[in-house]
Parts: C-alpha cells; sequence; structure tokens
C-alpha cells in the first residue's frame, strides 16, 4: 500500500495567521493532483471560517484533492478516556465491579489529558489516511504553540517513562517467579472477595502487554515525526519582535526533540511605498524584527508573506493568494 505521504504542522501564537497560511498551502498542494487533508486541531476552529465551509470531524470535500477536518475537542476527549477506561478494565479485570465511567467527566479536566488525546488523534488521522493511501499530503492547523509543543513533546517523555517502567515490570515479574519457585504453587491474591491469578511470565502479564503497545505506538509516530524526509514544522510569526523571541524558543524546543523546523513564515508584513508620519514608528518595529528573525534562523528558508487589507474567504478569495506560498514545498 502506498505510504509516501507527507505531513506539514504550521506553528505560532494565536492570532499569526496560521489557518490562513496552512489553507493556501494546502489548497496549492491539492491543485498540483495531490491529494490533500487539512485538519484544525485548533479548539478555536477557523478553519470552516475561512474555507467558507461548515467542517465536522469527518473529512468534507472542499475541492478536487482537498478534504478537510476540524476536530471535535469533546469527543476526541471522551473517546481518549473511553478508551483509556476499556484498556484499564481490561487489565485488571477485576475492576470491572466498579463503576470507571463516573469519574470521565472529571478526568476530562485533569492535566496533560487535552495533550494526550490530541496526540491521539494526530496518531488516527496518520493511521486513517496517510497509512492506508488515502491521502498524500496531512496539513495540521495547529492550536496555539504551547499547547501543540507539549503535545509534540509526548512521544519523547513517553518512551523514556515507559522503559523505565518496563524495567521495573520486568523486575517485579522476576521476584514473582522466585516466589513460586520457592513456594511451588501459583501466585493468587484475593481482590474485591475473588482470588486472582498473578503472572509471572512476561507475555501472560497483561500490564508488561500494555506496555509494549504503548512502547510500540509512541516510537512508531515519534520515527515518523523526526523523519525530516516525511515531516516538517513551519514556524509562523508575524514582524514583531515578541513573536520572533516565543518562535526561536519554539524553535530551540522543536531541534531538541529531534523534529525538523524548515520554513520561517513572515505573515502579514506591512510594504508601504509611501509611508505615512504615524505608520513611521510601526516599521521601523517591523524591520527590527525581520533583521531579528533572519539572524535567529539562519539556515531555514524565510518567506515573507505581506498584510491583507482584507483576510481572504472561500476558494476563490484563497485561489488569488496563493502566489505567496509557492515558496513553501
Amino acid at each position: 500500500m502506498k505510504k509516501n505521504y507527507i505531513i506539514r504542522f504550521f506553528i505560532g501564537k494565536g492570532g499569526v495567521g496560521k489557518t490562513t497560511i496552512s489553507s493556501l498551502y494546502a489548497l496549492k498542494m491539492s491543485m498540483k493532483g495531490l491529494k490533500t487533508y487539512i485538519v484544525s486541531l485548533d479548539p478555536a476552529h477557523n478553519l470552516g471560517d475561512v474555507l467558507d465551509v461548515k467542517l465536522g470531524d469527518e473529512p468534507i470535500k472542499i475541492s478536487e484533492n482537498l478534504w478537510a477536518i476540524e476536530v471535535d475537542y469533546d469527543a476526541m476527549i471522551n473517546k481518549h478516556l473511553k478508551e483509556l477506561s476499556d484498556r484499564i478494565k481490561d487489565i485488571y479485570g477485576y475492576l470491572k465491579i466498579f463503576n470507571l465511567d463516573k469519574y470521565v467527566d472529571v478526568l476530562k479536566h485533569s492535566p496533560g489529558i487535552e495533550e494526550q488525546a490530541s496526540l491521539e488523534k494526530i496518531i488516527e488521522i496518520i493511521r486513517n489516511y496517510g497509512e492506508k493511501g488515502k491521502a498524500d499530503v496531512i496539513v495540521f492547523d495547529t492550536p496555539p504553540t504551547g499547547l501543540m509543543l507539549r503535545i509534540m513533546a509526548l512521544p519523547t517523555i513517553s518512551i523514556i517513562w515507559i522503559k523505565k517502567l518496563l524495567e521495573l515490570r520486568i523486575a517485579i515479574l522476576e521476584r514473582r517467579k522466585a516466589l513460586t519457585k520457592i513456594t511451588g504453587e501459583k501466585l493468587e491474591v484475593t481482590l474485591a472477595g475473588r482470588k486472582v491469578s498473578v503472572p509471572v511470565e512476561a507475555k501472560e502479564d497483561p500490564i508488561y502487554n500494555e506496555l509494549i503497545r504503548l512502547l510500540d505506538e509512541y516510537s512508531w509516530i515519534n520515527n515518523i515525526l523526526t523523519d525530516q524526509s516525511k515531516t516538517y514544522v513551519a514556524l509562523i510569526i508575524n514582524p514583531e519582535l515578541l513573536s520572533v523571541l516565543e518562535a526561536y524558543r519554539a524553535y530551540e524546543f522543536l531541534n531538541k526533540l529531534g523534529i525538523t523546523t524548515k520554513y520561517i513564515i513572515a505573515n502579514k508584513v506591512l510594504r508601504i511605498k509611501k509611508i505615512p508620519e504615524e505608520l513611521e514608528p510601526k516599521l521601523r518595529d517591523q524591520e527590527k524584527a525581520l533583521s531579528l528573525a533572519q539572524n535567529k534562523f539562519p539556515s531555514e528558508k524565510f518567506v515573507e508573506i505581506p498584510y491583507f487589507p482584507r483576510e481572504p474567504r472561500g476558494l476563490e478569495e484563497l485561489r488569488n493568494k496563493i502566489k505567496y506560498v509557492e515558496l513553501i514545498e
């Protein structure tokens, strides 16, 4: 099955124009004959507004070779918690006497749930559309920088934790095995009024097997995120000092994760021949910010996109602006 798809993440702080630029890029790739899926991961969805189409959690065909999705955050988190609850019940069968589902509403607001559910959604989209040959290009319009960086760090962090947990689990199983040799009997414990057999072999231990499953999944997505022939990040900035500095911190963080940043896109750049006096300070600050960006990111491709007096909306207006993303591969 065809798997030579590519993945693009457009990342930046709120309001820099991620949705517009990612939409322009997705439309451009679709017009080249590539099956392109653009996916909004931002809880404050703007993708449907830019495309001028009502979107949902399932792909909507926008034009030839172009589909769009706006992820339903509540449904995404509820699905994650339901699957988590089901896995816990499978691993700890005796917990079925407890009603774990009643805790779902509390857990959905727990720290880290949004990031974990978002990563699982990214994995689901890549598997459903990239791995199955439905997409040549997957474009992610992302939430603001901080949340997106936490999502992208999850595979690396989780792999470290799971490897340590596997070491501990193997040590526990070895000690159990030693006990069975000493006693000559199978290990059993009484939980919730019933006797439960305790596994001593890794292949029979549901916790060990679940850790291996998670390690395989996180390793798989980490390999995809760090494969520079398949995946890159485009950092979007506005020509402002704070925007540039935040983008540079994101760039350094992504570098540590081994994720490639290929483009720095300066959006909403003002180019005026006759400068009104009241705009002179603004344009001086803009030039300082652009100069700083080019110094901070010397090896990345730098793309300028002008300030649009009116944000493009709908396919016709987007097509008229495609020339501004022609340099973005």
